[in-house]
């Protein structure tokens, strides 16, 4: 039986945080992220997902532009990246148009970036 916190969180972001939770901070998961990079990235992440996490998902952000990867090329190319990979530095503010990232902003284009993204945590080498 589902604890009443986890009924009002929605599957996507319980899936992010799943996602999140299978990963290793000692195990760069994919091509482009150095040691140190990928610890700092993953700890963001999570972090993202428990404070933004709902309020991403209602302003319909989805797993691909948040957490997605290339599925060769993992971070190497920005342009198969998800907003938050890598993610060092502490977001701001959430809306259905953009996510506040320190001084940038990452806006939401339609559709997702490129065919063949995954999630960083179904990357495989």
């Amino acid at each position: 039986m589902a604890s009443p916190d986890s009924l009002m969180i929605p599957p996507t972001v319980l899936s992010w945080s799943r996602g999140l939770a299978s990963l290793s901070p000692g195990v760069v998961p994919c091509r482009g992220l150095r040691d140190e990079e990928w610890r700092e990235t993953l700890r963001r992440c999570t972090e993202f997902v428990d404070r933004w996490g709902v309020q991403a998902h209602e302003a319909g952000w989805d797993t691909l532009r948040l957490f997605g990867v290339g599925p060769k090329t993992g971070t190497i190319r920005g342009d198969y990246c998800g907003v938050l990979i890598p993610l060092s530095v502490d977001v701001h503010e959430v809306t259905a148009e953009f996510i506040k990232l320190g001084k940038w902003t990452a806006y939401r284009h339609e559709p997702v970036k490129m065919p063949g993204m995954v999630p960083v945590w179904e990357f495989k080498r």
